[in-house]
C-alpha cells in the first residue's frame, strides 16, 4: 500500500490540502481530528467507495462522482474509510473565520451546512482546480489570489448550503473613480510584494468582499488578475528598456517566483516565451530609433 500524496497551503484564515491515494488500505478506519472547523471536500476524480461515520453512527456508504462536494463539521466525531482510489481538495475553515466573514457581510450565523452527501458542485470544483498549480508547486501564489479563492468559496457555500440564506446574486456595485485609481496605485506599488485584499479594501473604506466584487465590476478583472497583468506589462517594459538585463532578474523584480513562472505567463498570454518576444521587439525598437535619428 502506497502512502497518500499530500500537498498543502496554509494561510491565516484557512488551510487547503490536496490528497491523492491510488491504493488505500480498504480495511483501515481512521478518526478525523475533532476541531471547531468546517471541512469542504471536492472530488477531483470519481471516488468509487467511501464510508463515513458521524458520532459513532454510519452516516454514508457509497461513491462520490467527480466534482461532488461534502461539507462536514469537524467537531462531529467523524471517522472515515477509503475503500477505493481517490483524489480530492479539502478546505479547512475554522468556525471563527466564518463568523468574521458573516459579520463583515451582514449575514446570519449558522451552525451546520445542509447538503446532499455526494452531490456535485461545479463552482467548488473549478475553485479547487484553480488552486492546483500552487498545490502542485509549479507556480507562484500571491495573497490577492488566495484571498479571491477564499472569499469566493465562503460566499458560495454560505449562499448554497446555509438554510435560509439568500441564493440571489449579490447586488451589483462599483467603485468610485477615485477608489479605482487608489486601488490601482496600491497594486502598482506592490508588484513584487504579497499584498492582501484587506490592505486595499481598508484604504477604500470597504469590506474585503464588497471591494473584491466592486473592483471586478469596475475593471472587469479580479484584483489578483489585475496584479498579474501589471506584472506582465512591467516585465515587457523592462525587457525593452534594459535589453541586457537577464530575464531571471526581471522576473524577480516584477514579482514572479522565477523565470519559469514568467515564461508560463508570457506563453499563455502571447503564445511565445519572453526571450523570443524580446528579440522580436528589440529589432522593432532599434529600427524605430534609427528612423527617429534620420528625421532629426
Amino acid at each position: 500500500m502506497a502512502s497518500p500524496w499530500i500537498s498543502q497551503i496554509t494561510t491565516d484564515e484557512f488551510t487547503v490540502t490536496r490528497t491523492h491515494q491510488q491504493n488505500p488500505d480498504k480495511d483501515h478506519v481512521f478518526d478525523v481530528p475533532c476541531l471547531d472547523s468546517f471541512s469542504i471536500i471536492i472530488q477531483l476524480e470519481d471516488f468509487a467507495d467511501h464510508r463515513l461515520w458521524r458520532g459513532g453512527r454510519l452516516a454514508y456508504s457509497g461513491g462520490h462522482k467527480k466534482a461532488s462536494a461534502s461539507l462536514p463539521f469537524m467537531g462531529d466525531g467523524l471517522r472515515c474509510q477509503h475503500r477505493a482510489a481517490y483524489d480530492n481538495v479539502r478546505f479547512n475553515i475554522p468556525r471563527a473565520t466564518f463568523d468574521d466573514f458573516q459579520l463583515e457581510n451582514g449575514m446570519k450565523r449558522f451552525d451546520r451546512f445542509v447538503y446532499d452527501q455526494g452531490g456535485q458542485d461545479n463552482t467548488l470544483y473549478h475553485l479547487a482546480r484553480a488552486l492546483l498549480p500552487i498545490l502542485n508547486q509549479s507556480s507562484a501564489s500571491n495573497q490577492l489570489f488566495l484571498d479571491h479563492i477564499f472569499l469566493a468559496t465562503c460566499d458560495h457555500v454560505y449562499r448554497r448550503y446555509v438554510r435560509g440564506a439568500s441564493n440571489s446574486i449579490a447586488e451589483k456595485c462599483k467603485l468610485t473613480s477615485k477608489q479605482v485609481l487608489l486601488a490601482k496605485d496600491i497594486i502598482a506599488a506592490h508588484l513584487a510584494g504579497d499584498l492582501p485584499v484587506q490592505a486595499i479594501a481598508t484604504e477604500c473604506a470597504l469590506s474585503r468582499s464588497h471591494f473584491s466584487r466592486a473592483f471586478k465590476q469596475s475593471t472587469g478583472m479580479a484584483p489578483h488578475a489585475w496584479l498579474m497583468q501589471m506584472r506582465f506589462e512591467k516585465a515587457q517594459e523592462l525587457m525593452l528598456s534594459q535589453p541586457f538585463k537577464p530575464i531571471s532578474s526581471i522576473a524577480q523584480e516584477c514579482g514572479f517566483s522565477d523565470q519559469s513562472h514568467l515564461t508560463r505567463v508570457f506563453t499563455r498570454l502571447l503564445g511565445i516565451p519572453p526571450a523570443t518576444w524580446r528579440r522580436q521587439h528589440e529589432s522593432s525598437v532599434f529600427l524605430l530609433g534609427r528612423a527617429s535619428l534620420q528625421n532629426d
